[in-house]
């Protein structure tokens, strides 16, 4: 029997747009693997799509994989907007151009190569691997958050 590879996601912007990050915490068996990234400026939908990607990058073409995220951008984008806004030209239902288009190009390219199931969780309801990816998204992007300086 196929072994499920369990992808759970989440990213951070301090600010919203700030510092941002992205983290992955990847189930295949009883391994756990651990991902993240940090980037100077950008948003949380920028991170929510960029976790995804990277994670589904490190998972060998052909394999069998459910995604969880907290992200309803991702989830139903994945499941279904994104066909919608690709026939629409990359244009969101008012017409306004589809922010952050190229990871979206990567998350279809990489959903043809792997077999994806897109599932949504309900952020910061206790779950620990999605705690877990929100802990290395969130640490991420206060590694590069700079502090405020005090008043004198």
């Amino acid at each position: 029997m196929e072994r499920i590879i369990r992808i759970f996601t989440d990213g951070s912007a301090i600010g919203n747009p700030g510092p941002g990050g992205w983290g992955a915490v990847v189930i295949e068996g009883k391994k756990r693997r651990e991902m993240s990234g940090a980037y100077p400026w950008t948003n949380i939908s920028e991170m929510e799509l960029l976790a995804a990607v990277e994670a589904l990058r490190s998972i060998p073409t052909g394999s069998r994989i459910e995604l969880y995220s907290d992200s309803e951008l991702l989830i139903h984008g994945m499941r279904g907007f994104v066909f919608r806004w690709q026939s629409q030209g990359w244009r969101n239902r008012r017409g306004a151009a589809l922010q952050h288009r190229d990871l979206w190009l990567q998350l279809l390219q990489l959903n043809l190569e792997l077999r994806v199931r897109w599932k949504w969780l309900r952020g910061h309801n206790g779950h620990p691997w999605q705690s877990r990816a929100d802990a290395l998204a969130y640490g991420a992007a206060r590694s590069l958050a700079v502090p405020q300086r005090m008043a004198a």
